[in-house]
Formats: structure tokens, sequence, C-alpha cells
């Protein structure tokens, strides 16, 4: 019996002609694995050094018989559960700057799921530097219980950036707004490989950041600078009668 037999014709043969490589198998990494694979993925590269914890069940794709287990051979067992036809390399180490050209040399695709914010920062400029072809699909705020209607995607070029852009791990993580932004990102690969439009070009983009600095504007650009806009805007959400969801203008006074 054909598993695939519901979807979508094009949208598995999209998938089905992609190599897709997963930077990080926890809650995010995990789930966009366990979706490519019922869409139709049957090519992943997957890196993780960690191991599967119990207490991380409320969010990944991993069971409590697991436990101990390296999270990258746990998630390909587990995908080999939904279609014994899918290929999973697996690396059980940490994704540096010295291997990680050669983990995701031969992928088409390539997914940040990371939650160390200085790994996420350094992975994204890498691939976009060495693999500038590729389509890289990231995250940026799976926290907390706010509606889910505060995820929402932006791209820029062939980077996208999925999640509420603000929220925070000491907020907690809730399992079905960590699968809400696993599905966005899943759908979001779909919608760049078809040429189809994400929410920011739909017309929900922010007004962006401006820095001003003695009176010169400097527009705040790359991962790095929206890093540091969905900081202000988490800071900015949290006082009473503002919108974060607007322009944002931070001004610098120097002292001669």
């Amino acid at each position: 019996m054909n598993i695939f037999r519901d979807c979508p014709d094009s949208l598995v043969e999209s998938f089905s002609n992609l190599r897709i490589g997963i930077a990080g198998v926890g809650g995010i990494g995990s789930n966009v694995a366990m979706l490519l694979a019922r869409a139709g993925a049957v090519s992943l590269v997957v890196a993780d050094f960690d191991k599967v914890e119990i207490q991380n069940l409320n969010r990944q794709f991993f069971f409590a018989d697991q436990a101990g287990m390296p999270k990258v051979e746990a998630l390909s067992h587990n995908l080999l559960r939904i279609n014994r036809a899918i290929d999973v390399e697996t690396h059980i180490m940490r994704v540096t700057p010295y291997n990680v050209r050669d983990i995701f040399q031969n992928c088409d695709v390539l997914v940040e799921a990371v939650d160390d914010s200085e790994t996420k920062v350094f992975l994204i400029e890498e691939w976009s530097t060495v693999f500038p072809d590729k389509f890289i699909i990231a995250c940026s705020g799976i926290a907390g219980t706010s509606p889910l209607s505060e995820i929402r995607t932006e791209r820029t070029g062939r980077l996208s950036v999925v999640g509420d852009h603000h929220s925070a791990l000491e907020l907690g993580t809730f399992s079905a707004r960590v699968m809400a932004v696993a599905a966005a990102m899943v759908a979001e690969m779909y919608s760049s490989l078809t040429g189809g439009k994400c929410s920011a070009c739909a017309g929900c983009q922010p007004g962006g950041v401006l820095l001003e600095c003695n009176g010169e504007k400097i527009p705040l650009i790359g991962f790095p600078a929206r890093m540091m806009e969905n900081t202000i805007r988490g800071m900015v959400s949290s006082l009473k009668g503002a919108d974060s969801s607007g322009s944002i203008k931070i001004e610098i006074q120097t002292r001669s």
C-alpha cells in the first residue's frame, strides 16, 4: 500500500527528489523530520550530539523506551517505522565550523533547528556563505503559550525564518506550539521550492528596526540583526499599550 496515496502529487514529487539536511533534532528538528517523512521525503541527513531524555518528551518525536539513545539514531529508527524506504544519514556530533560543510554539502535544502543562539547564528551565516544556492529554513521563537497566530514566516532571499520571533525558552515549551512551528517550517520549505509567497510577502511583515546613531540612520539587516530585532520586539511587547509589530527606532547617543 502506498503511504503517500492521500498526499497531493506535487507535494510528494517535490520532497522525494530532495536530500534534506537537519541540524539539531530536538523539539523542532525531530518533528520537522517526522512531518517530512509523512510528506514524501525519502532522503535525510541529520546531525545532533545529544541523547534522548525523558523530560524532553513533551515536544520531541521520541519515546520513553528510547531514553539514553543518541537522538539521531532514535529518530532514524522512528522514521523507518513510518516509511521503510527512507534513507537517513546520521551524524552523532556537534555541528562546528570544522565539519558543517562536510556534513551538509550534498543536501539540497537545509533546516536549522538548534536551540543555542550562538550556534544558530554561526550555522545560518556559514550555510548562507558556503551554500548560497540552497534554501535555508530556520526557526526563531517557539516557546510559551501565546496564540498560534503569532507564528509567522519571514523570507529574505533563500533564507526563511519561522516562529513568533521573540519568545525565549525560559517561558517553557508547549507541544502544540512547537509542532505548529515545525509544521510551518515544512510548509515554508514546500512554498519556497514551488515559488510560493511567505507570510511576510503577503503583507504581514513588521515595519523593521532602524538604528540611529548621532543622527545617522542605519537599517538593521542580516541574521544577527534579526536576532537583535526579535529581542527588542520581545521587550516592547512586555510594555503596556505598546505595539511590538510596528516600526521601532533605536537611538544611541555618544558623549564626547
